[in-house]
């Protein structure tokens, strides 16, 4: 026997449009409400053509008393009809009930004892639960802008979260979204796989960004979806698969079960394995669940203690913030570099040493060694905490030992070159008297990884690499040398190259700490201002410097293998200056005489458009 349940304010439909499909049958129409006396027999079916509301009320019941059923789709059972995967047209879902002769059990999710057909969305997820635009990539943009401007007011509630009767963590998150299976909500489909709804579980997915740039950023993504990616949970999100599942708040939480709001302090959400009978086919269904009867648990990513707190009392931050814990521990190690130690000067002194014989040597690898054992990029890592936190006893204490350290290196270095009775420009002491806007890009880059290394405990091994790639001690070194010898301009150009390097790192390791939360904006502000204004003043000369290389370079390579008759130019070198200096060699078939010398001047000048002063080697090619 089969039943059909309708409104009774929509009988003509029903006579219209469902009826004739069951002429031919032994059927029954029953209107709402449902008599409390009502039962069905083992081989009789009740097929529905009800709403999404009047559903929610009648599914407990047909739960209870296990009565195969089949919901057709009705223009207000969307939820339903999309929540159980079934067939959106009428006379395939009709064709479907009537041809089964086996039913479909499915699970019945229900939260706080209301039926949930597609999802439960706790707090405040808008932005994880709008639908993909169908307009195209450009609508989609228009909605990620739209969501941008809805962030700066977000914040974190407290969840107090136990699964099967167990309490499994304290949290806080923008809010929690449970599903039965993937496509029952927009992140849903984007992060769980492999889902279904006679498995006797639900996913709960806890979204928990702790910055707005981390949010930005899986926004971002989101616009053009990586399949190599699609399934791969955000760091800041936690995943929980259970039977059961209780939120509880000291305040009431605000919900939505398929779109209706809810407030209460609890939440509990359940599911019923296998209690629906369903009459026709569910794309959500097995035809052997295989069920798991095992929680799954992924939230070792998710905010506790005093990171949970701060999340909480305050809005959403736009950069990371580290916790107090993670600052003072930080803290302690920076405070104690930034100290003057008789090892510190030990230590610099023989770095000194080693790199001021290594640039007399003209040795590469010595004066690689000096950079690893150079002690003086602590206290600089530490004077940039002390600036972007504004302490002024490490900032004290850092320049005091920053200055000694560099007093100390500058001394040694002018005594070994007074020693040493050798006063030549080699490679390696030329290299390091023309600094550039390159050295400063080095130095930036260095500072930015000092600062993470010292953050990120795992990767401090990397110092030895930031200290070769800064090379402190070495212009250092020359600067010492450039005193021994009373020479202004090697003093000047490597001492130039020390304060690239002292600034670069000051101003971007303060900036990465910043970025890290260790410090707020409003507090370093005022010596971030400072070392811009220094940074500013060492790029000027820097500027100059790059500005010559690069006309330097495009003299040589304008010169460079040019001919005149048979006579040839090789190894080009220029300098400038008034006048322009130009080395070159010539490789002809003969001697050139002292015309043919003063022509091919000529010729260069008019080549070059300046006077020169000319330096010539002159070779002979057999």
């Amino acid at each position: 026997m089969l039943y059909i349940l309708h409104d009774p304010q929509e009988i003509e439909i029903v006579a219209d449009e469902l009826v004739p499909y069951f002429e031919n049958l032994e059927f029954s129409l029953l209107s709402l409400p449902l008599s409390p006396d009502f039962t069905l027999e083992e081989n009789d079916t009740l097929i529905t053509y009800l709403g999404d509301s009047a559903l929610k009320k009648l599914l407990p019941r047909i739960s209870k008393k296990e009565w195969s059923f089949g919901i057709l789709p009705h223009p207000e059972a969307q939820k339903a009809v999309k929540g159980f995967g079934l067939s959106e047209e009428l006379e395939n879902a009709i064709n479907e009930i009537l041809s089964n002769e086996e039913f479909c059990e499915l699970d019945l999710l229900s939260c706080n004892d209301v039926p949930v057909f597609q999802s439960v969305n706790i707090g405040d997820v808008f932005i994880f639960s709008e639908k993909r635009s169908k307009g195209g990539f450009l609508s989609e943009v228009f909605g990620f802008l739209k969501n941008i401007r809805r962030l700066p007011g977000l914040s974190h509630l407290s969840f107090v979260i136990s699964a099967e009767g167990e309490k499994i963590i304290h949290t806080s998150a923008l809010g929690i979204v449970a599903v039965e299976h993937a496509s029952g909500s927009v992140i849903s489909k984007r992060l769980i796989s492999n889902s279904v709804m006679n498995d006797g579980r639900f996913q709960a997915l806890i979204l928990s960004p702790q910055n707005l740039f981390q949010l930005l950023v899986f926004l971002f993504k989101s616009l053009i979806p990586n399949p190599k990616t699609l399934h791969q949970l955000p760091s800041f999100i936690g995943q929980i698969t259970t039977t059961n599942l209780k939120i509880e708040n000291d305040s009431p939480i605000e919900f939505t079960n398929d779109g209706e709001k809810f407030s209460n302090k609890e939440i509990q959400i359940e599911v019923s394995k296998e209690k629906l009978k369903l009459h026709q086919k569910s794309i959500y269904a097995l035809e052997k669940s295989g069920a798991n009867d095992k929680k799954s648990l992924k939230i070792d990513k998710l905010p506790t203690g005093e990171r949970r707190e701060q999340l909480i009392i305050s809005k959403l931050p736009i950069l990371p913030r580290a916790t107090t814990e993670e600052f003072q521990e930080l803290f302690k190690v920076l405070k104690e570099n930034a100290k003057l130690s008789s090892s510190f000067i030990v230590m610099m002194i023989l770095a000194t040493l080693i790199a001021t014989f290594g640039l007399f040597g003209d040795s590469s690898p010595v004066i690689i060694g000096a950079m690893i054992l150079a002690p003086i990029i602590a206290p600089i890592v530490s004077f940039s905490m002390g600036m972007v936190r504004y302490d002024p006893n490490m900032l004290k204490t850092g320049i005091v030992t920053i200055l000694i350290g560099t007093i100390v290196a500058l001394i040694f270095a002018a005594a070994v070159s007074i020693i040493i009775p050798l006063k030549v420009l080699t490679t390696e002491i030329n290299a390091r008297l023309t600094p550039t806007l390159l050295d400063m890009g080095i130095a930036v880059a260095s500072g930015i990884a000092a600062a993470y290394a010292h953050a990120k405990e795992g990767i401090a091994k990397s110092l030895a690499g930031v200290a070769i790639a800064v090379a402190l001690v070495p212009p250092l070194a020359v600067a010492g040398i450039g005193i021994g010898w009373w020479d202004w301009e090697v003093f000047s150009g490597a001492f130039l190259l020390y304060l690239t390097n002292l600034a670069g790192i000051i101003m971007f390791a303060g900036i990465t700490f910043l970025l890290l939360g260790f410090a707020p904006f409003k507090r370093a502000r005022m010596g971030l201002v400072y070392t811009l204004i220094i940074i500013g003043l060492v790029m000027i000369p820097l500027s100059l410097s790059f500005n010559r290389i690069k006309q330097e370079a495009r003299i040589t390579s304008k010169l460079e293998g040019t001919n005149f008759d048979t006579i040839f130019l090789r190894d080009v070198k220029v300098r400038t200056g008034k006048p322009l200096m130009v080395s070159v060699k010539l490789v002809s078939p003969e001697a050139i005489d002292s015309e043919k010398m003063k022509k091919i001047k000529e010729q260069i000048e008019e080549k070059v458009g300046e006077p020169i002063i000319l330096e010539i080697i002159s070779a002979i090619e057999f």
